[in-house]
């Protein structure tokens, strides 16, 4: 599962009142986990800005966060936790699909060896 590349380098920059940050993720993140991070994202940022959004590229996922230049540093912190959370459930909604996967695929074939 993904999550924060702490010895990563963050990329910083600003541009017309918004500040944007990328965060590189450590980990394989699948189109199932994208799609689920972006979901979670666009539930509790509503608009443009602030925004969350996750993304593959330069061989890796990042996950990219847009802020109005103007957030306090305790907004800002604020909002980095709040992707770190979505990050996290995010994870925990991929394992559980997984393991909900898994228990469908022993019963399928579970009854395929009885009807042999």
């Amino acid at each position: 599962m993904p999550d924060i590349d702490r010895t990563g380098d963050i990329k910083v920059t600003a541009a017309q009142g918004i500040v944007t940050a990328e965060m590189p993720l450590a980990g394989t993140a699948s189109e199932q986990w994208l799609q689920l991070f972006r979901q979670l994202a666009s539930k509790r940022f509503h608009g443009n800005v602030p925004s969350a959004d996750a993304a593959e590229r330069e061989g890796r996922t990042w996950v990219i966060v847009g802020l109005i230049a103007d957030h306090s540093a305790r907004d800002a912190e604020s909002m980095l936790d709040t992707v770190s959370a979505l990050i996290s459930e995010a994870n925990g909604m991929e394992q559980q699909a997984q393991s909900d996967a898994a228990q469908t695929e022993a019963a399928i074939r579970g009854w395929w060896a009885r009807e042999r």
